[in-house]
């Protein structure tokens, strides 16, 4: 199995055991931040139905939100989605070169866009293609090397997005066809498992339920047999 396959399944998987954001876990504190996230995005404050606006009416009945509140990164990724997706229904798309899978590229680093292309080229198995995230990261950081110091943009933000872009850029080039590759658990060798499996920890906190941990449990049995 290639690397960019083993990518694609990867990001299938965590598609699927990945919900949206927990709104009962959801307080004032959160619900302001992705307020504040989505309304710089747009420029305006977002409309009813937002995720925003979503947030804030469940914050409101439980203002100290959950026991265990999301990252303020994922928060932020959420928020800019939606305001892309917001601006998009209204047919005035934000531009990929500017916010793309929560990446603001207005203010992105070389040092990032570095790290940006690390994480796709070794998703991919090859060098990152002109259109990917990883090129047009390091285009944009071209124009300001140094991006804001008071901006960072996390690093795993940064490994989920050239991992996802990866696994685009890998179903593009394989068929047109949105679907999953086809993958017989029983047939994973030892080495494809533990790289699927590397790749699943960098998108998930646990692989379990996943085409890796599958693999695992039938790599397993078969040494007992």
């Amino acid at each position: 199995m290639s690397t960019a396959t083993m990518t694609e399944v990867a990001v299938h998987d965590a598609a699927h055991l990945v919900g949206s954001i927990d709104f009962n876990s959801i307080g004032e504190v959160e619900a302001r931040r992705i307020m504040s996230y989505e309304h710089k995005a747009l420029g305006y404050r977002p409309p009813p139905g937002s995720l925003a606006s979503q947030a804030q009416a469940e914050a409101a009945k439980h203002p100290k939100g959950g026991p265990s509140p999301p990252d303020p990164a994922l928060l932020k990724k959420a928020a800019l989605n939606d305001a892309a997706k917001i601006e998009s229904e209204r047919g005035h798309p934000i531009p990929k070169t500017t916010v793309v899978d929560g990446i603001d590229f207005s203010n992105i680093t070389e040092a990032e866009a570095r790290k940006l292309m690390s994480e796709e080229h070794k998703a991919l198995g090859y060098r990152p293609p002109p259109g990917s995230i990883a090129a047009s990261a390091q285009a944009a950081a071209a124009k300001h090397p140094e991006g804001k110091s008071e901006i960072k943009i996390d690093p795993q933000v940064l490994t989920e997005a050239a991992i996802k872009d990866a696994a685009r850029i890998s179903t593009e080039r394989r068929s047109r066809s949105a679907s999953p590759p086809q993958v017989d658990v029983n047939k994973v060798s030892v080495e494809d498992q533990k790289k699927l499996q590397s790749l699943e920890t960098k998108l998930l906190d646990s692989t379990a339920g996943t085409v890796s941990a599958a693999a695992q449990s039938a790599n397993a049995t078969k040494e007992i047999d």
